[in-house]
């Protein structure tokens, strides 16, 4: 399954727009927009017009995208170099995690340790998890989609795969250590 990157953009106080690009591509414009409005429970008045729309602006959302992927690409790379965690290693500290509860960071964890699985073929993913956390395979369902739900983990619930978001990798970045500071 390949997954699409999407950026996300305030459009004025009353809009939001999502652009969403195909996996791998980085330089046209997006496949897909929608726009919403920015508080869902109130609708701004007149509704959508196209002068809304005109203020859409794809050369940033091309920029973001972009700085999202290099963002993703040096923490990908920090992470493999600076933890190498082994799957034991990753295990203890996402039940480590899960002992606070199903909070953001334990979602973040368990999210990266997924699609890694998945990318490293994991035949069972979601199964493998549930072993290495003590929990059923339902249960790591649930919170696999709850992180979907957070907005820190993309794709379609139901199907195998997916990315981090820019929030997770956030989380994932205070809870990775820097280089310097394992040093001291």
């Amino acid at each position: 399954m390949t997954s699409n990157h999407v950026v996300e953009m305030g459009l004025g106080a009353d809009w939001v727009v999502e652009m969403e690009w195909p996996e791998g591509e980085i330089q046209g414009g997006p496949v897909r927009l929608v726009v919403r409005p920015a508080d869902p429970d109130s609708y701004p008045t007149g509704g959508l017009s196209s002068t809304v729309v005109r203020g859409i602006d794809f050369r940033e959302g091309a920029t973001r995208l972009r700085s999202q992927i290099a963002d993703a690409d040096d923490l990908w790379a920090r992470i493999r170099r600076n933890s190498e965690e082994s799957d034991p290693d990753r295990m203890q500290r996402l039940r480590g995690a899960l002992t606070e509860g199903i909070t953001d960071p334990y979602l973040a964890l368990l999210s990266s340790a997924y699609v890694s699985l998945v990318n490293r073929g994991q035949t069972k993913p979601v199964e493998y998890l549930a072993e290495g956390v003590g929990k059923s395979v339902g249960t790591v369902k649930g919170h696999l989609w709850q992180a979907r739900k957070r907005g820190l983990l993309t794709g379609s619930p139901g199907r195998k795969g997916g990315l981090l978001t820019v929030e997770a990798m956030t989380i994932l970045r205070r809870l990775s250590p820097e280089p310097e500071r394992r040093e001291k």
